[in-house]
């Protein structure tokens, strides 16, 4: 007579797009017991924010993999779900084991692979390094969409100062005001590759297609664009884009909100992102695609690397280096002279005393390093 069966597994969710880890800040499930869909099993945190994460299912809850404290990935698994209450003695059934890689090697989110097969994507095609989300997917379905018809009339209005903003979240609200208070430029349309985003509009103006449309708008003379996948996109999401609009054949401008204060020694790489109040000072060098958000400082001589993102209310001290794709939080101050690493990622409120290395993750309200 068989055991129990898997009705599922409960994985770590990507909290924060830019993080592929968090942090176990509270656990309310317990081991063997009965659970139902919609029952908490815990809460997870990020620099950015905190999710408390259900159940999708009900059944029995098999040995938890998590303890408060502890760090997980993006699509570790949390707690199995089974038909019936499983012995505390027996070892995992053979479909209990982490769940393998889809066709193709590719590891998707269940939304992610929902979204891959209702519009018949090529698992084989899509990358393996890492667990893929529904961005991801949207990005490959636009990928292989054809170009789109362009209404001649928007076509026809591209001039010198046109520009187009590719992503309609938040961040692309933030720069459509920036644009339009600060600068003689003028956005044209944004682009963004999620179908449902098609149609709408960012602060009046029209979401007319996706990436395919950038071929035909250059073709009409458009010569610069905007990256708006922000801080809570995933960096190399972000990165990806900045790619993207170069290949193009686009000039990514700086643009400087015009109540920054950026000192005339200062100099800002290509995409550069300096939003309201905040201030790049003396002798700094920001490279490309960087973004120094809303009231951050980066004080004299400081070097920010490329895409990474200073976000509000961040205070860097004097010869502070920030490596490349690396995220400071709200409101992190530092001392002189250090280094924050490539890729790291520094939670808001921390306050840091020395160098952090490429990729450590530092927890937010930390004083670095820790005693």
């Amino acid at each position: 007579m068989s055991g129990p069966s898997v009705v599922g597994r409960i994985v770590a969710p990507l909290v924060n797009t830019n993080e592929p880890e968090s942090q176990v800040i509270e656990v309310h499930a317990q081991a063997f017991t009965a659970i139902t869909e919609g029952d908490l099993v815990c809460v997870l945190e990020t620099s950015k924010g905190a999710v408390e994460v259900e159940s999708e299912f009900t059944g029995f809850t098999g040995p938890l993999h998590v303890a408060v404290d502890q760090r997980v990935e993006a699509g570790q698994t949390i707690v199995e779900v089974f038909d019936a209450m499983p012995d505390r003695d027996a070892q995992p059934a053979p479909d209990a084991a982490p769940a393998a890689p889809a066709a193709g090697g590719a590891r998707l989110t269940r939304k992610a692979a929902k979204l891959a097969a209702d519009a018949g994507l090529d698992l084989a095609t899509l990358p393996t390094d890492r667990f893929l989300t529904e961005r991801d997917i949207e990005e490959a379905i636009a990928a292989a969409r054809p170009a789109p018809e362009l209404d001649p009339a928007l076509l026809d209005y591209i001039g010198r100062s046109s520009l187009v903003v590719f992503g309609c979240g938040g961040h692309a609200k933030s720069l459509v005001d920036l644009i339009f208070g600060s600068l003689g430029l003028e956005v044209l349309c944004v682009l963004d590759d999620r179908a449902d985003a098609i149609g709408t509009e960012v602060l009046g103006v029209p979401v007319v297609a996706g990436r395919a449309a950038l071929a035909v708008l250059a073709e009409h003379g458009l010569r610069m664009g905007v990256n708006a996948v922000g801080g809570l996109g995933r960096i190399d999401s972000r990165i990806a884009v900045h790619d993207l609009l170069v290949g193009a054949g686009l000039e990514l401008p700086s643009l400087v909100d015009r109540s920054a204060a950026v000192a005339p020694s200062a100099r800002l790489g290509a995409g550069v992102q300096v939003f309201a109040n905040a201030t790049v000072w003396s002798d700094c060098e920001v490279g490309d695609g960087a973004i120094v958000n809303t009231g951050a400082v980066v004080s004299h001589d400081c070097s920010i690397g490329a895409h990474a993102h200073i976000t509000p209310g961040a205070l860097l001290a004097g010869h502070v280096q920030v490596g490349e794709a690396a995220l400071v939080g709200m409101g992190v101050t530092t001392r002189p002279g250090l280094r924050i690493g490539a890729r790291a990622i520094v939670g808001n409120a921390c306050v840091l005393h020395d160098d952090v290395p490429d990729g450590t993750i530092v927890p937010a309200g930390t004083v670095w390093p820790k005693s």
